[in-house]
């Protein structure tokens, strides 16, 4: 009898969670002006990642106790995800369109916002209580995306001004940010457990 093989999916570094679809030609004024347009949802993040991190505690444990991933609380943290996705690629300049204030749950991205959109995995029914180790394994993965993060800064930085005289990002440098997003997305889905495999540290393929 041959070896069952279960349908093969794409690894969590082919995946693409985050994908930006808006034109590279902004106003020049928008590095100067977004930031101010950006304090509302800043508040509102501020208040939801305070939640998004009790509700982690409290999946966490649930999964020390159960077994199980609780769907809905995964919903309460992708929102946050996905709500700070939106504002920050508004912050970042990928797209004129102010984001809406929409506090949508769950893992598929509701197009309320068709510029930035995140799509992040379905929470399997079940999964070993040893996942919960994840939190601790991805520690050299916390250390990598420091680097990254602090690359992207500097490209964010460079990429405002490159606005202001040109009108337009430039093409690599956008693209770079986006991989570093999603390079910190398939970290997010290793640490909340509903990716098995462990994520490598190279970024993800423009």
């Amino acid at each position: 009898m041959s070896e069952f093989r279960p349908p093969t999916v794409p690894a969590p570094a082919d995946r693409e969670y985050l994908v930006v679809e808006s034109p590279y030609e902004l106003a020049r004024w928008r590095p100067l002006v977004n930031w101010v347009l950006y304090i509302p949802h800043g508040i509102v993040l501020y208040a939801l990642q305070i939640l998004s991190r009790a509700v982690f505690l409290v999946y966490w444990v649930m999964l020390i106790v159960t077994g199980k991933l609780h769907p809905s609380l995964y919903g309460v943290m992708a929102m946050y995800e996905r709500y700070n996705a939106r504002a920050g690629g508004f912050l970042m300049g990928y797209s004129e369109t102010y984001p809406p204030f929409d506090f949508g749950t769950g893992p598929d991205d509701n197009d309320h916002y068709p510029p930035v959109r995140l799509e992040l995995p379905t929470p399997p029914p079940t999964a070993p209580r040893t996942a919960a180790f994840n939190v601790f394994l991805a520690i050299p993965l916390y250390l990598v995306a420091i680097v990254y993060f602090l690359a992207a800064a500097v490209v964010a930085i460079v990429g405002w001004f490159a606005v202001m005289f040109t009108g337009a990002w430039p093409t690599g440098m956008r693209d770079f940010l986006v991989r570093v997003s999603n390079f910190y997305y398939r970290v997010w889905t290793y640490i909340t457990m509903v990716e098995r495999q462990y994520p490598p540290f190279s970024l993800p393929a423009a």
